[in-house]
């Protein structure tokens, strides 16, 4: 197997794997303890449903390892079409891993303080802040793949025109949340219709990848 092709799969399954670990521990158990309308978490919640909580964490943990490794195999995968964009591309990826390592530390924070309602959800409060500006500079990241997306120029237009709907629904609709929080209808609404392309921008991505990348098209004999 050429290093392409061990790139490829190592980077299409490793996104469907941080996608599947991710719909868990933020899309199906952070919502149980943390009302992001309310923004408010009840104490008692968290006490009578521990362990729930840890395995979130260490979900989290596992996609931020995901995150870090799949940074570098885009970049292998890509330099060769565009090397600036690929290292540009590593660089914003790498930095979203850091912030959302930072963000996830307040949730681990709050394994200490299950006795402290208004600091719990202060850490809370504090998580989703820092995720969110993550988010921002992970939009410019999915931008700057449907760049080298388009670079490459066996990636179906299609495609790459997706992942660069998904990098500019992340920047604009986390922009709106951070700076705008007065306007939180609308950037709900704007989220709800986006949700789809910034679901599947990475994913069919990731798809392409494991059926198509790094293939070495067969030369056929006259």
């Amino acid at each position: 197997m050429n290093k392409q092709r061990t790139n490829a799969i190592l980077t299409g399954y490793s996104l469907i794997l941080m996608a599947v670990v991710a719909g868990f521990s933020i899309g199906y158990v952070f919502p149980k303890f943390f009302d992001v309308k309310q923004h408010v978490i009840t104490l008692m919640n968290l006490q009578e449903n521990m362990q729930l909580y840890t395995s979130m964490l260490i979900g989290i943990v596992v996609v931020i390892i995901l995150d870090i490794l799949v940074s570098w195999t885009i970049y292998q995968f890509f330099k060769h079409d565009n090397k600036k964009v690929a290292l540009i591309s590593f660089v914003l990826r790498i930095l979203y891993s850091a912030i959302f390592g930072v963000a996830t530390y307040f949730l681990i924070a709050n394994l200490q303080q299950v006795n402290d309602n208004e600091l719990l959800n202060r850490n809370f409060n504090s998580f989703e802040a820092a995720w969110t500006l993550g988010l921002i500079v992970f939009g410019f990241h999915l931008l700057a793949v449907g760049i080298l997306m388009k670079a490459h120029r066996n990636i179906p237009k299609a495609l790459w025109i997706l992942a660069l709907i998904a990098g500019g629904s992340y920047v604009l609709v986390h922009i709106l949340k951070l700076a705008f929080p007065q306007l939180s209808g609308f950037t709900e609404t704007l989220s709800n219709v986006l949700a789809l392309p910034m679901a599947f921008g990475e994913l069919s991505l990731a798809i392409w990848l494991i059926i198509k990348g790094g293939k070495l098209k067969s030369v056929k004999k006259a």
